[in-house]
C-alpha cells in the first residue's frame, strides 16, 4: 500500500477508536494507533485486529519526541485525533488536567 493508505489514530484504544479502527481495517487502510492506555481504554478489542495492517504504539501524546518520530517514520496521509483521556463527568469535576493533556497532545501532533 502507498502512504496515502496510512492513517494515524490517536486514542484508538477507547470505545470510539476501537470501533473506528475495525471499520478502517475492513477498508484495507494501514492503521497506526497511538494510545497511552488508561482507564478509558478497551484493550481486549485489540485481539480482533489484523496484524497485517494494524500497529499499536503505547505513547502519551505529550511525549513530543516519540510523536514526531512516529509521524516522520510512517508519514500518515490522515491523522484522526480521538484522544480525550476522560469520561465527561471526570473532566467536569476537574477540567484543568484534561484541558492541558488535550491541548499539549494536539499541539504535538500539529508540530510532528
Amino acid at each position: 500500500m502507498k502512504n496515502k493508505d496510512v492513517i494515524l489514530v490517536t486514542g484508538g484504544s477507547g470505545f470510539i477508536g476501537t470501533n473506528l479502527i475495525k471499520i478502517l481495517q475492513k477498508k484495507k487502510f494501514i492503521v497506526h494507533n497511538i494510545d497511552k492506555v488508561s482507564y478509558c481504554s478497551v484493550p481486549q478489542k485489540f485481539t480482533n485486529f489484523s496484524k497485517k495492517n494494524y500497529f499499536f504504539h503505547k505513547v502519551d501524546l505529550r511525549d513530543k519526541k516519540k510523536i514526531r518520530r512516529i509521524i516522520t517514520k510512517y508519514n500518515p496521509k490522515y491523522i484522526l485525533n480521538l484522544a480525550a483521556d476522560s469520561h465527561v463527568y471526570r473532566s467536569i469535576e476537574s477540567p484543568h488536567p484534561f484541558f492541558i493533556n488535550k491541548v499539549e497532545g494536539t499541539l504535538n501532533l500539529l508540530e510532528g
